[in-house]
C-alpha cells in the first residue's frame, strides 16, 4: 500500500507524518485543527509545557468528537423512528 508523507507544522514545530491516507490535504487539515486547538488552549492557559498543552488540546478535541457522536446517534435514532412511522402510515394507506 502506498504511503503518503506530509510535513506539517503544529504549535511551532514541524512533524513528518507518514500515513496510509492518500490525501495529503486531509492530513494538513487535521494538523491545522490540532495547531489551532493548541494555540487556543495556550491563549487561555499559558502553560510552559507543550506536552500539557497538547494533552489539554487532545482532551478538548476528543470531548468535541464524543459530543458530536452523541448528537449524530440521537438524530439517526429520530430519523429511524420517523421512517418507521411513515412506513406504518403507508402500510395503512395502501392495501
Amino acid at each position: 500500500m502506498k504511503k503518503t508523507e506530509v510535513v506539517v507544522s503544529i504549535f511551532g514545530n514541524d512533524y513528518r507524518v507518514i500515513s496510509d491516507d492518500l490525501n495529503p490535504e486531509r492530513i494538513k487539515e487535521v494538523a491545522e485543527i490540532v495547531d489551532a486547538k493548541m494555540k487556543e488552549i495556550h491563549r487561555e492557559f499559558p502553560l510552559p509545557s507543550t506536552t500539557k498543552i497538547a494533552v489539554l488540546a487532545c482532551l478538548n478535541l476528543v470531548d468535541d468528537y464524543m459530543q458530536r457522536e452523541v448528537q449524530h446517534k440521537k438524530k439517526l435514532t429520530e430519523m429511524e423512528e420517523k421512517i418507521r412511522s411513515l412506513i406504518l402510515k403507508l402500510d395503512e394507506a395502501v392495501p
